[in-house]
């Protein structure tokens, strides 16, 4: 029988358990939603952009399962990472997921162990379809932080705050392990026997596929904090940022510092055993500004000797995670510094193969190109997102094979420069703090940018004046409230203020007439008619995007908190439309004039996009209904109207027009 099926067969008779305070939570709270997509509907087109946890399983040596950093969703790959198939978010509000594990029988069995923000009750997630859609299995009061699956998936195991705890029938009912300790933070399985990394120690529980004997601490030096764990055959080795690694060749009977090449003080940031036996080390020496250097080194003799392998943090940063996919075991799949997966057969020359799961908050289509500006990576480009038949791994867009920076490197407003071919703009925060931003330039269609000015804001907006494309404007919010303006191209910037904006989200030139621009603040829509220097509120609430038709300078649209606002007089009257309650975060024309706008998550979850086809009087969601992440921040059709393209809180998803 189906385990969903027994599930609810046992809960209609009453057979539920809740032991330990940790309860077994039946199955029909379903946590998931069918996202079946096909090339006539929501494509994710990506750009892979994030690392993450990584989960496999012989049932299926071509899969692989990733639970990428900020932990919302699980992707799959069913072709060793050449495409990846969009999921939605856990139905759980607030969930994080920490860890992943696949069951090694059943290939479409996955397991998510996690918590949830603000209360950290803690949690574990199944699905049974191939990670599409989630059921709650286990609850805690406390953080969930791992799970393992036994070699068959009847028994499954999950360490936490609370202890660890077992089920022998696939998740269906729990108990608390013998004398489990608190503090549990990673679980590693080898033969019968399950090992526990604490916040004080290592413990062994013997014979945990049978019957378990009481979890007996092991003599580990320095009552080590376990970050990381991994085993094979009778290696253990543990590790922890600040104090360093200890490993064991004995099955952990007993243990020794693990020292090498590296400083005495330098910190320990992944350790782990490969498939093929290796064991990998990565160090950072302890600076005080935090730029030592890194290294990764390699022993395949337990540590006598090691080999330097300096390219793999240059390349991809700090590991995360690894492993194999079964039928490749000399190709280590890596999870690395919170932009992506990566296959290597040397720990020196490396492919991104995934993952797209960036926040994307910005789009611009350049040449034969879509620019998509993220949260935490800066822009990708890539031709194919406008080719009318997708290429194999069409979810990469380029990687230079180097780190990808991910501090200061928010890419908020992205903008094409009329009359310049490859000429774009784009605003990029997380400077100073978050306080301040720089104006970027691109000759290339986005393929390389220099800094023109870095300036005190927050800039979510850019505009360029199609009359005179020297003549720039950038919104502003805190603490530089107001509109940049630029009359050399943005190699000068100068910021006009007003007293009664508190945040300005949006500029937009007005083509009626020579300085004329709609300014959209978190208090109201404004218009200027001298290039920002003075501005006149046309209506209150928060605008967070103005557009105006290009066929019809008089037909303007204004979207935001609960607002969708229309105009066909040139802004003397708006009329509202009849719209959910949400937040609106922007608002484009088709050539053919369908307006479309973007719904995010913020108070309410976002409800994908809408569409209007009679200039703003009504709109409809319905045919986002398949688009995965209704999450969308950003939205744009491409030049010739044969695509729609959605930059999302985890891609860029794109649906045919026509």
């Amino acid at each position: 029988m189906h385990l969903k099926t027994m599930k609810r067969t046992l809960l209609a008779l009453g057979l539920t358990t809740a032991l330990s305070g940790v309860a077994a939570v039946p199955a029909s709270a379903e946590t998931g939603t069918s996202n079946t997509v096909s090339a006539a509907q929501w494509q994710s087109i990506g750009p892979n952009a994030s690392g993450g946890h990584l989960a496999f399983t012989p049932a299926m040596p071509s899969r692989v399962y990733v639970l990428p950093d900020r932990g919302w969703r699980v992707h799959r790959s069913d072709d060793h990472g050449l495409t990846w198939l969009p999921q939605a978010k856990f139905e759980i509000p607030d969930a994080r997921g920490l860890r992943l594990a696949a069951d090694p029988h059943d290939p479409d069995v996955v397991y998510v162990a996690g918590t949830v923000a603000g209360s950290w009750e803690g949690f574990l997630l199944r699905s049974d379809d191939a990670g599409r859609t989630f059921d709650p299995v286990l609850n805690s009061p406390t953080q969930i932080s791992d799970v393992v699956v036994s070699p068959t998936g009847q028994y499954v195991f999950a360490a936490g705050d609370a202890g660890v705890f077992a089920s022998s029938d696939q998740g269906l009912h729990w108990l608390e392990l013998p004398g489990s300790p608190s503090g549990a933070t990673r679980l590693a399985l080898e033969g019968q026997d399950l090992f526990v990394g604490t916040r004080n120690g290592i413990y062994l529980v013997e014979n945990a596929l049978g019957n378990a004997g009481p979890a007996q601490r092991l003599s580990v030096p320095g009552d080590l904090s376990v970050e990381m764990l991994s085993v094979r055959g009778s290696v253990l080795v543990a590790s922890n940022q600040a104090t360093g690694a200890v490993m064991s060749t004995d099955r952990g009977r007993s243990w020794a510092k693990l020292s090498g090449p590296w400083g005495a003080d330098d910190s320990v940031l992944y350790t782990g055993l490969t498939a093929t036996g290796e064991l990998q080390v990565q160090t950072i020496a302890n600076t005080a500004d935090g730029t030592g250097k890194r290294n990764l080194w390699v022993t395949s003799d337990l540590g006598r000797t090691w080999t330097p392998k300096p390219k793999a943090t240059s390349s991809v940063d700090a590991y995360t995670d690894t492993g194999s996919f079964p039928d490749r075991p000399y190709e280590q799949v890596v999870a690395a510094g919170g932009a992506g997966i990566y296959t290597t057969r040397d720990s020196t020359r490396f492919q991104r193969i995934g993952v797209p799961d960036a926040q994307v908050n910005t789009l611009a289509v350049s040449g034969s190109a879509l620019v998509a500006g993220t949260a935490v990576a800066g822009s990708y480009r890539s031709t194919a997102p406008l080719a009318e038949n997708l290429q194999p791994g069409y979810q990469e867009w380029g990687w230079t094979g180097q780190v990808t920076n991910i501090f200061g490197n928010e890419i908020h407003a992205l903008a094409t420069v009329k009359g310049q071919s490859g000429g774009m703009l784009r605003t990029r925060g997380g400077l100073c703090g978050g306080d301040c931003f720089a104006l970027e330039r691109s000759a290339n269609g986005g393929a390389s940018w220099r800094t023109l000015d870095v300036v005190p804001g927050v800039s979510w907006s850019l505009a360029v004046d199609p009359r005179d494309p020297s003549t720039i404007y950038a919104a502003s919010m805190h603490p530089a409230v107001g509109v940049y303006a630029s009359q050399d191209g943005g190699a000068t910037l100068t910021l006009h203020q007003f007293p009664e904006m508190q945040g300005v989200e949006s500029v937009t030139v007005d083509p009626r007439a020579d300085g004329a621009l709609w300014i959209g603040d978190l208090t109201g829509l404004y218009r200027s008619t001298d290039s920002g220097a003075t501005a006149v509120k046309v209506f209150d609430g928060e605008v967070v995007r103005v557009a105006v038709d290009p066929a019809d300078p008089n037909h303007i649209v204004a979207v935001g908190t609960n607002m969708i606002k229309v105009s066909h007089d040139g802004g003397a009257s708006f009329s509202d439309a009849d719209i959910p309650g949400l937040v609106y975060n922007d608002v484009t024309f088709a050539p053919d004039g369908t307006m479309f706008a973007a719904s995010r998550d913020m108070y309410e979850p976002g409800q994908g996009v809408f569409r209007s086809d009679d200039g703003g009087v009504h709109w409809s969601n319905a045919f986002s209904a398949q688009l995965v992440d209704p999450d969308v921040r950003s939205v744009l059709v491409s030049p010739d109207g044969h695509w729609l393209f959605a930059g999302t809180g985890s891609s860029v998803y794109r649906l045919a027009l026509r």
